[in-house]
């Protein structure tokens, strides 16, 4: 299959957008996930080596209601870049580079749930990614989880108990431009420490994607990632506003002349920040 070269499909639309007002991002919201344990471990066989310790991150694009998710880009003027101080963990028999076509079936086998990936908004096949904190959701009777796996810490609350997911019919499916070497990166059998793109991105397209709530909370899950190292990121976002504009937002040096604004949340650092959730 072509890959579709990031410049043509996005740099006309960047290059456009101007004048449209910063209101539709409210925030970055970086999601402490889980922390394994040994026992996570003991199926290395078919999941791979996952230290114990690693900590599983999730972070969401916090928009207001009526905003939606269209892109996480990188260009020359506006490098992306996530990594880490140590390996992505990456599942070595159901990994990915995008949830969306990881079956749910496998999802009741050891630890796949703590796969490495970027997406648009899914977890899982049939399933769309949801802060553990607004997930009331009863457990999923399609996926029971293998026993022994994500108890947790002792005083956290299970994995089995509150997952981050919710059933949808619908997923948004993210679309890769100019990033083959995710493959490389977060692919099934390989574990490197920087995802970096300065002509790519992964889209929501068409009008993009909203949050499991859309009417509140409205926050898209973009990215998993599980490491024992610190996690940092710089994010530059495309995002959509109710009247059909979009909005540029990005982590450095915004030129406001090309429509170009920034938010101190698109670069965290797991060294200097504490993580966040989002209030009540």
């Amino acid at each position: 299959m072509k890959t579709l070269k990031f410049p043509t499909v996005f740099l006309m639309l960047l290059l456009s957008l101007k004048g449209f007002t910063q209101d539709g991002l409210e925030g970055i919201i970086v999601e402490k996930f889980y922390v394994s344990t040994k026992a996570d471990n003991a199926g290395k066989l078919y999941s791979g080596d996952l230290p114990e310790g690693s900590v599983t991150y999730r972070i969401y694009v916090d928009l207001k209601p009526g905003y939606r998710f269209q892109a996480a880009y990188g260009s020359p003027q506006h490098p992306l870049v996530i990594e880490s101080t140590e390996n992505f963990y990456n599942h070595l028999e159901n990994g990915n580079i995008q949830p969306n076509i990881i079956p749910e079936r496998t999802y009741k086998k050891n630890i796949s749930l703590l796969d490495s990936w970027l997406s648009a908004g899914a977890c899982a096949e049939r399933h769309l990614g949801i802060l553990k904190e607004y997930d009331d959701t009863i457990s999923d009777k399609f996926i029971g989880f293998e026993k022994g796996y994500f108890k947790g810490k002792k005083k956290s609350v299970p994995l089995y108990e509150v997952d981050g997911m919710k059933r949808s019919a619908v997923l948004p499916v993210p679309t890769f431009f100019q990033m083959d070497f995710l493959s490389k990166v977060i692919g099934t059998t390989t574990s490197e420490k920087r995802i970096f793109t300065d002509n790519g991105a992964w889209a929501a397209l068409g009008k993009g994607a909203v949050g499991a709530d859309s009417l509140s909370t409205n926050c898209v899950l973009i990215a998993q990632l599980t490491t024992l190292g610190e996690l940092s990121f710089e994010l530059n976002l495309l995002i959509g506003a109710p009247n059909g504009s979009s909005q540029k937002y990005v982590a450095k040096n915004p030129i406001t002349e090309e429509g170009e604004w920034t938010h101190p949340d698109l670069i965290f650092n797991t060294e200097k920040r504490k993580i966040k959730t989002k209030k009540k």
